[in-house]
Formats: structure tokens, C-alpha cells, sequence
């Protein structure tokens, strides 16, 4: 019997010293909350933007899903935060203005193609 107890409380004694532990190395990762859009409330989006950079970026969607495409570059995903702002995996934000009119990037630097630019670089673009 003493040997069972024993046992037991060996494997408690283990079971929270690895909680202990890992409490020690967890890492928290904090992502933006998502927004539920619907395709038909981007349609004033869908479009092609000239840069003030001389650049063009292009947004377009597909069953809820949406996108963005610098000048020839890859499409990548985009993800709303909320009616009219955008966020990228990497980081770059797409705020919408003037019902669509007009869009503001910040950190544009994160985007594919974008060159080599300064951290938080922002860049407006137009129709």
C-alpha cells in the first residue's frame, strides 16, 4: 500500500513540475479579431488603385475570401477587421475611405514587391 502511495504522489510531484515548467517557456500569441464580411459588402472595393508611390495594387474577393495583388506581384490574402479595414498574416493594414474611393496602407513595407522601406511606412492610393 505504502508503495501505491508512493507511486502516486512521484507522479503528481512530475505531473506539476512540467506545468511549472512550461509556464516558464509558453509564449502568447495575440492575433487581431476577425471581422464577418460578406462579398457583396467589398464590392465598392473591387478595384484597381494607383499608389502615390507610381505602384498599382489590385483587391479582389472570391466566396468570402479576399485579396490583394501589388503591381504583378503575388495575390495574398487579406482579412477584415471590420467594414472597411483590412489586415494582412505579415502585418500591413487596409483602411477603405470615401466608400472605397480612396485606401490607406500602413506598414506597406510588409507587403510582397513592396522594395526595401522603412518600418510603419504608410501609402495612400486612389482610383
Amino acid at each position: 500500500m505504502k508503495t501505491i502511495l508512493a507511486g502516486i504522489a512521484a507522479s503528481l510531484a512530475l505531473t506539476s513540475l512540467s506545468v511549472a515548467h512550461a509556464a516558464d517557456y509558453s509564449v502568447q500569441v495575440k492575433s487581431p479579431q476577425r471581422y464577418h464580411l460578406v462579398e457583396q459588402d467589398f464590392y465598392n472595393f473591387k478595384n484597381t488603385y494607383q499608389l502615390t508611390n507610381g505602384q498599382k495594387i489590385a483587391f479582389s474577393a472570391r466566396m468570402d475570401h479576399y485579396y490583394a495583388q501589388l503591381d504583378n506581384g503575388e495575390r495574398i490574402r487579406i482579412y477584415p477587421v471590420s467594414r472597411t479595414a483590412f489586415v494582412t498574416d505579415s502585418g500591413a493594414r487596409f483602411e477603405f475611405l470615401d466608400q472605397g474611393e480612396t485606401v490607406g496602407i500602413a506598414s506597406f513595407e510588409k507587403l510582397p514587391l513592396a522594395g526595401n522601406l522603412p518600418a510603419n511606412t504608410m501609402v495612400m492610393a486612389h482610383r
